[in-house]
């Protein structure tokens, strides 16, 4: 069977690796977006701001792939509560691009990523983890995909990347860190392939 994918924020720089990625694989993915003019892709779009999307609007896609992005950040935890919301009870699989702050920074589990930060960004990681919180605690078909520390857009698709759950990774050089395009590939993969349905996902470069 063929994935049907739906994407929130497509015209974002997550959501267009994601486009980019499902088009590479020859997989029907559809831009879910509040201005269909900014989007560079041709594909499918449903015209929606995410906190009007219904739980019709999303029965149609087998798994939704969210990068929604916004400088406010308490809308964080207000987009996972509604999402969550409308897909309980659906076997629509929702996975969520959320924050490495979020990541504890080793095996010891005693501190985050969060903990480490400028306290100008504390109350920004407080907002992504009051989300990540809300979302665990839904009856919905979640994934929580939190990126390593380095998350670059410009960096070149490798088609490699390791996988972990809640612990901060890094590759082979000391680095936390990732491209978008290989991003992409593992949120395609999860859709496809779900290795960590209600459980916190993270990837890095190996």
């Amino acid at each position: 069977m063929i994935l049907k994918l739906g994407v929130i924020g497509a015209t974002g720089k997550t959501g267009r690796a994601v486009l980019k990625e499902a088009a590479r694989r020859q997989l029907p993915a559809t831009a879910i977006v509040r201005h269909p003019d900014r989007l560079r892709e041709i594909v499918p779009t449903l015209e929606r701001d995410l906190f009007q999307l219904t739980q019709a609007d999303l029965l149609p896609f087998d798994a939704i792939i969210c990068g929604f992005a916004s400088a406010d950040k308490p809308a964080y935890l207000k987009a996972y509560q509604h999402l969550a919301t409308i897909l309980t009870g659906t076997a629509v699989h929702l996975i969520v691009v959320g924050s490495g702050a979020t990541l504890y920074t080793d095996q010891t589990k005693q501190h985050l990523v969060a903990d480490q930060l400028p306290s100008s960004l504390r109350e920004s990681s407080d907002w992504h983890l009051k989300a990540k919180a809300a979302l665990t605690a839904a009856d919905c078909d979640w994934t929580y995909v939190a990126p390593p520390y380095n998350y670059l857009s410009m960096a070149p698709r490798t088609g490699h990347y390791q996988v972990g759950s809640d612990i901060l990774l890094h590759n082979r050089l000391h680095q936390s860190i990732i491209s978008y395009a290989d991003m992409a590939i593992a949120l395609v993969d999860e859709a496809e392939h779900p290795q960590h349905l209600r459980q916190p996902m993270t990837v890095c470069w190996r």
